[in-house]
C-alpha cells in the first residue's frame, strides 16, 4: 500500500469528500474552516465557516454540507451549532439549534442524516454524557426530524448500507460499530455489528460497494468490514495520524483519509484496498 500525504498544516481535519472537479473537499475544527486540495497542483484554498466544522457531505447540486459543531473539541471559537451549507463559496445555515453535530450523510429518501452528540462530551465523566441523537433534514426547507432520540455516547460516523434499508452508525466511547432499521419517521431495531478492541475507537465510516471502510481512531488503522462484522481488511498507517474519516477517491481505487493528529490528507493506494472475497 502507498501512503501519499496531499496536504499538511491543515490543523484537526475532518470530512473528506472527493469532489466533482477533482479536488478534494475536509474540513479543519481548529481552523473553522473547509479547505479544498487539489492533488495534481498541490493548491489548497480555504473556506471560513467558523466553530468546529466536523463532517462534511456532498449535496445533489453540488453544494457542500457541513456538521458544524459549535466550537467543541478544540474548536476555532464559538458558532450557532448546526448545518452549514456552503455553495459557490458562500455560507449559510441550512437549520440552526441542534446540539453538536458530528457527522453527514444523504440518504436515499433525499434528506441530510446528521449524527449529533448533544454536547460537548465530557470526556473526564462519560456518566454525565447524554445520548446521542440522529436527525433527518429537509434540504428543501431545513427541517430537521428526530429521528432517533435514545442513541450510544459519542455517536459519530454514519453510512447507509447499499439499497438504504439500513444506516450503520459507529459509538465511539464503546468502540461499536451499530445498524439501525430505517423507517420514514424513525430509526429501530439496532443491532451490533461489530466492538472493536482498544485502543480501536471508532471515527468516520465510508461504504464502498457493499463494504465499510472504518478510521479506528487511537490504532492508526482503517478496518474494512461487511455489514455482518466480519473484517476484511485492515490497513495500517503511520504512527500519530489519529484517522478521523475516509472515503474513496475519484477512481474509486484508493481512499482519500484525514488525520487529525497529523493534520493532514492522505491519499492511500494498492491492491491491497481492494481484496477479494474470502482473502
Amino acid at each position: 500500500m502507498k501512503v501519499e500525504v496531499l496536504a499538511d498544516g491543515l490543523g484537526f481535519t475532518e470530512g473528506p469528500v472527493a469532489l466533482p472537479d477533482g479536488r478534494i473537499a475536509l474540513t479543519s475544527i481548529s481552523e473553522g474552516c473547509v479547505f479544498t486540495v487539489d492533488p495534481s497542483t498541490a493548491t489548497v484554498e480555504r473556506i471560513d465557516v467558523g466553530g468546529g466544522p466536523n463532517g462534511l457531505a456532498l449535496g445533489p447540486g453540488g453544494e457542500l454540507y457541513v456538521a458544524q459543531n459549535g466550537g467543541a473539541w478544540g474548536g476555532s471559537g464559538v458558532a450557532p451549532a448546526g448545518v452549514q451549507v456552503i455553495d459557490n463559496g458562500r455560507v449559510e445555515y441550512l437549520v440552526e439549534g441542534l446540539g453538536a453535530p458530528n457527522d453527514l450523510a444523504i440518504g436515499a429518501d433525499g434528506r441530510l442524516w446528521v449524527t449529533d452528540t448533544v454536547a460537548e462530551f465530557p470526556w473526564g465523566e462519560p456518566d454525565q454524557a447524554r445520548p446521542g441523537q440522529v436527525f433527518a433534514i429537509d434540504l428543501g426547507t431545513g427541517t430537521a426530524s428526530l429521528m432517533l432520540e435514545e442513541g450510544p455516547l459519542f455517536l459519530n460516523g454514519l453510512a447507509f448500507s447499499q439499497g438504504g434499508a439500513e444506516l450503520l452508525v459507529t459509538a465511539t466511547i464503546t468502540a461499536e460499530v451499530l445498524a439501525y432499521t430505517v423507517t420514514p419517521h424513525l430509526l429501530v431495531d439496532p443491532r451490533r455489528v461489530i466492538t472493536f478492541e482498544a485502543p480501536a475507537n471508532p471515527d468516520g465510516i465510508a461504504r464502498i460497494e457493499d463494504r465499510y471502510w472504518v478510521a479506528l481512531l487511537g490504532a492508526d488503522r482503517l478496518d474494512l468490514i461487511d455489514s455482518g462484522g466480519a473484517t476484511i481488511a485492515s490497513q495500517q498507517l503511520p504512527v500519530g495520524t489519529l484517522p478521523t474519516n475516509v472515503c474513496a477517491d475519484h477512481d474509486g481505487a484508493g481512499l482519500y483519509v484525514t488525520g487529525g493528529f497529523a493534520q493532514a490528507l492522505l491519499h492511500l493506494a494498492g491492491e491491497s484496498l481492494n481484496p477479494k472475497e474470502g482473502c
